[in-house]
């Protein structure tokens, strides 16, 4: 569910970022892998129907080491130029693929802007949203590639929310549907606290390093793709080492797109429950983002909720708030 007004009045405010206006400027970047050039325009094409300009570099799809989108120092300087840019109000991920966490170390060496932006991705883009929540302390919008865009995959009512996103004409994010996952969840009443997260393998790619994803007083969000069970318990094992959980508010996850045993079994579901009851931490699945056909945005770095449900007790949901500072229009 979306809650939004009827009029909208943008308000400035350190602490928020701005929606868009009809004819603003949108940076199109590729931080991670390429994908094909005609995507690229078709995705272009869509985002301008929707009333906004599309801006992207002539070498942004020029396949480096087969995997990346172009060599290292390119896709930084375009991610820098994009980020820093005043004439563009927001930073949209093409794809994801591989190749972000390479960019960290030269985005470590820069000194935040003085202007927030909208910045959209997931998948391989987690590792900048992990850098953008805690190095630069920007809200960050976990929503599909422009890319999926482009290859209209993303349905009618996750492009609307999309564009409320743009629009910064919605207030908050519900999603009804958490399952508790523990004996420990379902105790829970309420609990608050920033999102931050993405992609559990990606995440798990930054421990060690200097951009280290951080839980203590977080909900943190995770999905996944293509991995088996025994992989999704390592890396909770990798980050329960390496401390992420201590402190942490709750998990909540997302798709778990095609998350199948060799034998087409799914053991998703127990490996989390053995995980959370042993650390007991409060677990939720049934947030409706990731890989899978519903990619429903989740904005990072700003505050949410998880409640028990009015009516039904055993129902919990989770209300994700946006940073957009939103009035309602006098009546």
């Amino acid at each position: 569910m979306v809650s939004k007004t009827k009029k909208v009045v943008k308000k400035k405010s350190k602490n928020s970022i701005q929606g868009l206006n009809p004819g603003d400027l949108i940076d199109i970047v590729a931080p991670g892998s390429a994908a094909d050039f005609e995507v690229l325009k078709k995705a272009c094409v869509i985002i301008e129907s929707w009333g906004y300009k599309t801006r992207f570099q002539p070498d942004l799809l020029k396949p480096n080491l087969m995997y990346l989108a172009n060599t290292d120092q390119y896709r930084f300087n375009d991610l820098k130029r994009a980020l820093f840019s005043k004439d563009s109000k927001a930073v949209w991920c093409f794809r994801g693929g591989y190749g972000s966490l390479r960019l960290l170390p030269y985005l470590n060496k820069l000194k935040a802007p003085n202007h927030k932006k909208l910045f959209i991705g997931l998948s391989d883009i987690t590792s900048l949203h992990i850098f953008l929540n805690q190095k630069w302390k920007w809200p960050t919008v976990h929503g599909p590639l422009a890319g999926s865009i482009g290859r209209e995959v993303i349905s009618e009512t996750n492009l609307n929310e999309v564009k409320a996103v743009l629009e910064g004409s919605v207030k908050h994010f519900e999603f009804d549907n958490l399952k508790p996952i523990t004996d420990l969840s379902q105790k829970v009443k309420s609990i608050s606290g920033l999102v931050t997260g993405g992609n559990l393998m990606v995440a798990t790619s930054t421990l060690g390093t200097p951009d280290q994803i951080k839980g203590a007083g977080k909900i943190l969000f995770f999905e996944e793709l293509n991995e088996r069970s025994y992989r999704v318990d390592r890396c909770l094992q990798q980050m329960r080492q390496a401390g992420v959980f201590k402190g942490v508010k709750a998990v909540v996850f997302g798709d778990f797109h095609q998350c199948l045993e060799a034998d087409g079994k799914d053991y998703i579901t127990p490996t989390l429950k053995n995980f959370f009851t042993e650390i007991k931490v409060p677990a939720f699945t049934g947030i409706e983002s990731g890989h899978g056909a519903i990619q429903r945005p989740v904005f990072f770095n700003t505050e949410s909720k998880i409640i028990v449900g009015r009516v039904d007790k055993t129902r919990f949901k989770m209300v994700i708030y946006t940073p957009y500072e939103i009035l309602e229009p006098r009546k």
